[in-house]
């Protein structure tokens, strides 16, 4: 995705505005049956293709300047209303087009408009479709028990930013591992020509097909797995405190009867936990090998919250919401190179109950841990990125 604000021959470039309507019908259709990947990519390319196109009116199709900070502004704004975080989502834009975890070379010129339009957006949305609901303050986190000590602070901080390093790793490998028998070509040289490496329509059919059995007969077992994850990220942060029946979604008891974790009652083991965390990691990666348009925002702070339960048995109560937050937000920021907004994310999102400023300090650092230690790991990004 990065490189849908990129350049081409000294010029600035986006895709065809061909290839919107399909790609956002199959997004649609991808969010809509229950695929582990939501719909904030292709509005991300939407929203671009937009405000280049309004730029193009405006100032001509000769300033390249012009339509490059309008398409971050159009990114943004049309980013904003999927995650309900304003300012959030000119960052996010911002950073995922660099692969170094830092704003874009644009972001002078580009983050303030970026930034109006992600607050417009937010507020224009909030009036027509929901009036009455409050800012921000989407999850509710269980109460910190003290006030974290330096060395706590320090060893979640950092374990978190290593552990969330290690499942970005773990997330990419499989990633590849999936997508080299599905698509041979691509997986030998990623930047071949995509409609020649990607075979004929039918490779295409029988992929998905293939990919869409896998992750539902993966999600029998484990229906947590299904949707992307923002609309029940509550039911993970409290560790299944919350039935996964309750939130959006929902499930009818018929679609889980067969799950090996109950999603109706709180998770029972930390093993329970880290199979629950496994299996989303594992949905996400299918659906991304198998070209399925969607973001992984939601999808990866979904799984790194059941990870971080898994470990349960050695993290006192008192600590698990920091190391919950921590890991999700090293988790994010390694897949996606993205660590200020990720914890900008993180904490618009919380309830006015979190405890703010004992969870922020460790969630900053282990954001930015985690991105450090991906790239000691790997020079490997999920997104492609432009050569500079």
């Amino acid at each position: 995705m990065p490189d849908f604000i990129g350049t081409q021959n000294g010029q600035f470039s986006l895709p065809g505005i061909g290839t919107l309507g399909p790609l956002l019908l199959l997004s649609l259709l991808t969010s809509t049956f229950g695929f582990s990947v939501g719909p904030e990519a292709p509005m991300v390319i939407a929203g671009a293709l937009v405000g280049s196109a309004f730029s193009h009116r405006l100032f001509g199709a000769e300033d390249h300047a012009s339509a490059r900070t309008l398409a971050y502004a159009g990114a943004a704004g049309a980013l904003t209303p999927f995650i309900g975080m304003p300012v959030a989502g000119a960052l996010f834009v911002l950073e995922i087009t660099r692969a170094s975890a830092s704003l874009s070379a644009a972001a002078p010129t580009a983050l303030a408009p970026a930034a109006a339009a992600s607050c417009a957006s937010f507020l224009v949305a909030k009036a027509l479709f929901a009036p009455a609901s409050a800012i921000g303050g989407h999850f509710v986190y269980a109460p910190v028990g003290a006030a974290l000590g330096r060395r706590a602070m320090a060893a979640i901080a950092l374990g978190a930013g290593v552990g969330g390093a290690l499942v970005a790793r773990v997330f990419l490998t499989l990633v590849q591992t999936y997508k080299r028998p599905m698509w041979p070509a691509v997986a030998a040289d990623p930047k071949t020509d995509s409609k020649w490496a990607c075979g004929p329509k039918t490779r295409h059919v029988l992929v998905k097909t293939t990919v869409g059995l896998a992750v539902g007969a993966l999600s029998t077992f484990f229906p947590q797995t299904l949707f992307w994850g923002e609309g029940s990220l509550q039911h993970m942060l409290d560790a299944q405190a919350t039935p996964l029946s309750a939130v959006w979604p929902g499930l009818s008891p018929q679609l889980t009867r067969r799950a090996l974790v109950n999603p109706s009652l709180p998770f029972g083991t930390p093993l329970a936990a880290a199979k629950v965390g496994v299996a989303k990691l594992t949905a996400i990666a299918l659906a991304c090998a198998g070209g399925f348009p969607g973001g992984i925002i939601f999808p990866l702070f979904f799984a790194a919250a059941a990870l971080a339960h898994g470990l349960s048995a050695v993290v006192p109560a008192t600590l698990m919401p920091v190391v919950v937050m921590a890991l999700m937000a090293s988790t994010q920021a390694s897949v996606t190179r993205t660590p200020l907004a990720t914890v900008f994310m993180l904490g618009l999102s919380a309830a006015y109950s979190a405890h703010l400023s004992v969870l922020l300090p460790p969630v900053i650092i282990a954001s930015y841990v985690g991105v450090w230690a991906s790239q000691l790991l790997s020079t490997d990004t999920f997104f492609p990125y432009e050569a500079k």
